[in-house]
């Protein structure tokens, strides 16, 4: 029957497959122009990418061009029918191709120079790379990067003084930083440093201060990460004294005055900082009272009894914080947490650090089971507080593959940080294989002591705290 029409039907199916295909790289040039447009709209993004600046301007006004012709001719079959369109189209898409990779390989260096840029978007990071200029444009994104760090108090020079945490506690900068004269990854990790500089002075005058304060006024007088832990490591040298002379029941009944005491002082008009801090630090309390009571109950005298020892015990040796649990000495991380409330501590969770710190001697990571809501996550970022360390909550997907973990491996390795990876069990089969080989490297690295490695192509600092 198509004998008659057959040159019409040929001819027509040419065309028909030539619109289709004009099309479809007209849309996929579509999305891909829309995605980098408005970033190398951004003049100091392409100040730092000249040759894919140069290429994109191209392909700019290749789009352009098209557009203004599509709507002159206002017509489907017209406008496919332009001479060269397709190829037009094959070529602007092999170029923003090759700038999409080049720009991935501009953030990857990026983030090779600050590790916790791994845990932001490529939409995040050029959000703060397309602002080098004006460093106050950081702020909405420190809260994604640091664990509570909210906010930067800049002067009108635009010198970095101080650190704000989410509840609007402030703590000052030993040092200040200058972010005009670096680029932001560099200042960020200026920043990072002079954090961690800053926990730990204040933690160390909090340690000092305290046995030549009175404990009430001493709670209220220091920021609530230094209250805590500078009490912790106090309260650890207090019992080991108590048990080499045999004084723990005096010991327990002064901890019961303590926590007295604590009660009595909340009751009191204190500001919103305060109360958070004593709240936190009852916790605390009573869970060392209790601890007590069990080493007076089951009458140790020796401090390297299995009942003390399997303990978290706060030490400042060497002018620095050591966290130590059985045979685990782990250091403390001095990242700024705030000030924020804590877990009670139940015998379950003590078997949960004791389990989670001994895995951390073993070079291993850790997997807390049990029904949902039971507060395996909880426990698991109440330990990286207890350490300050930072820890990323991650909820996992089926649609989670190999380079996007892997991505995220390389941030937690190079920073040093720990990762609660929530419903691991959702990843697919075929990715926990890779995911297992990329582990098995990383874990092999930091138990032989190496400082950096390649990864998933790319070099990678090694900071042995990660897990």
């Amino acid at each position: 029957f198509k004998g008659p029409f057959e040159e019409d039907i040929l001819k027509w199916n040419d065309e028909l497959l030539k619109m289709s295909n004009i099309l479809e790289e007209w849309a996929k040039c579509q999305g891909q122009y829309m995605y980098l447009q408005p970033i190398f709209d951004s003049p100091d993004i392409a100040k730092q990418l000249p040759l894919e600046s140069k290429k994109f301007k191209s392909v700019d006004s290749t789009w352009k061009y098209t557009m203004s012709q599509a709507r002159a001719l206002g017509h489907v079959r017209k406008v496919c029918a332009t001479d060269g369109l397709l190829e037009k189209l094959l070529e602007a898409n092999r170029s923003l191709e090759i700038i999409q990779k080049e720009l991935n390989n501009y953030l990857e260096k990026k983030r090779e120079s600050f590790a916790r840029f791994y845990f932001l978007s490529n939409d995040e990071l050029l959000e703060i790379l397309s602002e080098t200029k004006e460093p106050t444009k950081v702020q909405p994104h420190l809260k994604k990067v640091f664990e509570n760090i909210h906010k930067i108090e800049f002067d009108e020079k635009k010198i970095i003084k101080a650190m704000f945490s989410g509840e609007g506690e402030k703590v000052q900068f030993v040092t200040a930083v200058d972010p005009n004269v670096k680029n932001v990854e560099f200042w960020m990790g200026d920043v990072e440093e002079m954090m961690k500089i800053s926990v730990k002075a204040v933690l160390m005058k909090s340690i000092k201060e305290y046995p030549e304060t009175k404990r009430t006024e001493w709670v209220i007088s220091h920021p609530g990460q230094c209250v805590l832990n500078g009490s912790q490591v106090h309260w650890t040298s207090e019992v080991e004294e108590a048990i080499k002379g045999g004084t723990l029941k005096e010991y327990h009944e002064q901890l019961q005055r303590q926590i007295s005491d604590l009660v009595r002082l909340i009751r009191t008009k204190l500001n919103k900082m305060q109360s958070i801090t004593i709240n936190a630090l009852i916790v605390i309390d009573v869970h060392a009272k209790e601890v007590v009571g069990k080493l007076v109950a089951a009458k140790v005298s020796d401090v390297s009894a299995f009942e003390w020892i399997s303990q978290l015990r706060y030490y400042w040796e060497n002018d620095d914080c050591y966290v130590k649990c059985i045979q685990t000495r782990f250091p403390y991380g001095y990242e700024y947490l705030g000030n924020t409330l804590r877990l009670v501590i139940t015998p379950l969770t003590d078997k949960c650090y004791m389990t989670l710190m001994g895995a951390l001697k073993l070079n291993l990571g850790g997997a807390p089971a049990g029904p949902a809501g039971t507060g395996k996550t909880e426990s698991t970022k109440d330990l990286a507080k207890a350490l300050a360390k930072q820890c990323v909550v991650f909820n996992c997907s089926e649609g989670m593959d190999y380079t996007f973990v892997g991505k995220f491996f390389k941030g937690l390795a190079a920073a040093g940080a720990w990762a609660c990876f929530d419903e691991f069990n959702r990843i697919n089969i075929e990715v926990l294989s890779v995911i297992a080989q990329q582990l098995l490297q990383l874990f092999g690295a930091k138990a032989t002591g190496e400082k950096q490695i390649e990864f998933e192509g790319s070099t990678i600092k090694m900071n042995p705290t990660f897990c």
